[in-house]
């Protein structure tokens, strides 16, 4: 064959032709191996695709994201609260008529705001709206009622609650115990100290001011004649007076744990024995012990009204003899507290300074009435009296011995005529009277007015009227102790428990 026909031949040759030629020339090619991802087609080198059929593969299902249903219509757009016409009807916010206008309270101190589009868009919310707030005593309406300070319902724990200018008042509660023989109680710091007689012993106890017995006492033998039992304090020490015939005064400090010690007891003078009939022992007659100043005061006989001064840490004064006080008449109704003595005179309350000679001073007419009691506030005495039927309270000043300015003067406290013994305490730091006349007690309030019974309680604890009553305050909580004539005694607290 001519060179240049071989030549054509092998250029315009097809791929079989070449085959054809290579087996010519060197009898067969052999495989060929191709790289990645080339592959071996008919002895060449070729990438090959996918293969494509015009049939679907009927094992494969086909995707529902990409066929539609025509069956199931599309939900319409939702209308959002945002300013938008969401769901192309042309309005806006259309659901919610009240955007823009007022919402919230505006009365007191409450501030109306406006309906405005929630951040989430479903919804309206109030903005720019001051609502009701607890009621405090401020002179305003927190609680948007319509009437400023009227506060919730008053509960006990020393606050005007309700803005009336009472605190506690209706609140207070109460506990009682009764004991089978002759109490008293005195007030101490934190709580009180109960002296009474169990069997045949003189037992000092303590309660703190929740009205719960500490478990602390001490006790002493008791002098066999026990007609009356009273007590009275200074800070932490207390001093108890007891007798019938003849009488003795026991003293007892309290440490500040309320741990009661019995530190000394003295007999007092012989002047002071009584006759069986006299009954100067009796209520309201009966002596007083105090303890600031220390002094036992009383009717050493019907006629003769007298005491003994001794000094605060010595007990040696009462077996001195009595020193007479000749300006208070016999016989007659009498209180004491402090260096003041009140007692009946005529149809007047009279009351003085008591000095230790026995002198007065400031000798002056306190009220018309009769059966007075007191008891020491600070600025000067408080006293209780009877006046045409009326229980009635007068607070007097310390030098002057008159109703103090701004101060009770004759308020009535109870409108009928109390029987049994009276006694009244004072508690600072609510500004409160304690009042007890036989079994009633009424805790009395000052009010833009005057007097007010914030609180009143029957006091029946005693199957028999009691002849003897005491009332002292510690730390806002009032206990009153009642005694019977015949021994039984009741103990009662009110506070906030």
């Amino acid at each position: 064959m001519h060179p240049s026909r071989v030549q054509r031949l092998v250029f315009h040759g097809s791929s079989a032709t070449l085959a054809f030629m290579c087996a010519l020339m060197v009898g067969a090619c052999g495989a060929v191996t191709c790289p990645e991802p080339l592959s071996d087609v008919d002895g060449t080198c070729q990438e090959l695709g996918p293969v494509v059929t015009d049939q679907p593969d009927a094992s494969v299902e086909p995707d529902a994201r990409l066929e539609p249903d025509a069956s199931v219509a599309p939900e319409p757009p939702i209308e959002r609260c945002d300013g938008a016409d969401n769901d192309g009807d042309t309005e806006v916010d259309e659901d919610w008529p009240e955007l823009g206008e007022p919402c919230g309270e505006g009365v007191g101190e409450c501030v109306e705001g406006a309906y405005m589009c929630s951040e989430d868009g479903t919804g309206v919310v109030c903005e720019g709206a001051v609502g009701p707030s607890d009621e405090v005593c401020d002179g305003k309406d927190n609680d948007c009622d319509g009437t400023p300070d009227n506060g919730p319902k008053e509960t006990c724990d020393n606050k005007d609650n309700d803005c009336d200018g009472l605190i506690d008042e209706g609140a207070l509660s109460v506990k009682q115990e009764s004991f089978a023989d002759h109490a008293s109680v005195a007030a101490v710091d934190g709580g009180f100290l109960v002296t009474r007689i169990v069997s045949d012993r003189l037992r000092v106890e303590t309660y703190d001011t929740q009205a719960n017995r500490t478990g602390l006492y001490d006790d002493m033998g008791s002098p066999a004649e026990t007609k009356f039992l009273g007590s009275d304090s200074s800070g932490q020490r207390v001093l108890a007076a007891l007798g019938q015939y003849s009488f003795h005064v026991v003293e007892v400090h309290v440490d500040s744990d309320l741990a009661p010690i019995i530190i000394d007891t003295q007999e007092l003078h012989a002047d002071w024995r009584q006759g069986e009939t006299l009954g100067v022992y009796d209520p309201p007659y009966h002596p007083r012990v105090l303890a600031a100043p220390s002094r036992f005061v009383g009717y050493r006989d019907l006629i003769t009204f007298a005491l003994n001064p001794f000094t605060g840490g010595d007990l040696a004064g009462l077996a001195q003899e009595p020193t007479v006080a000749m300006e208070i008449p016999l016989y007659a109704a009498f209180d004491a507290d402090g260096l003041y003595v009140m007692w009946e005179q005529g149809d007047k309350v009279r009351g003085a300074l008591l000095q230790n000679d026995g002198n007065l001073l400031l000798e002056t007419d306190i009220a018309r009435g009769d059966t007075p009691g007191i008891d020491i506030r600070p600025g000067g005495p408080g006293v209780l009296y009877v006046q045409d039927g009326k229980l009635r309270l007068s607070e007097l000043g310390g030098l002057t011995l008159l109703c103090m300015d701004r101060g009770f003067c004759n308020e009535t406290i109870l409108e009928r005529n109390p029987t049994g013994p009276m006694a009244l305490a004072y508690d600072e730091g609510s500004d409160t009277w304690f009042v007890v006349a036989g079994t009633e007690l009424a805790v009395v309030a000052r009010g833009g007015l005057g007097a007010i019974v914030k609180q009143a309680e029957v006091l029946d604890s005693l199957s028999n009227s009691p002849n003897r009553v005491d009332v002292v305050v510690s730390d806002g909580t009032a206990a009153i102790m009642q005694a019977a004539k015949h021994g039984k005694s009741a103990l009662t607290f009110m506070g906030c428990f």
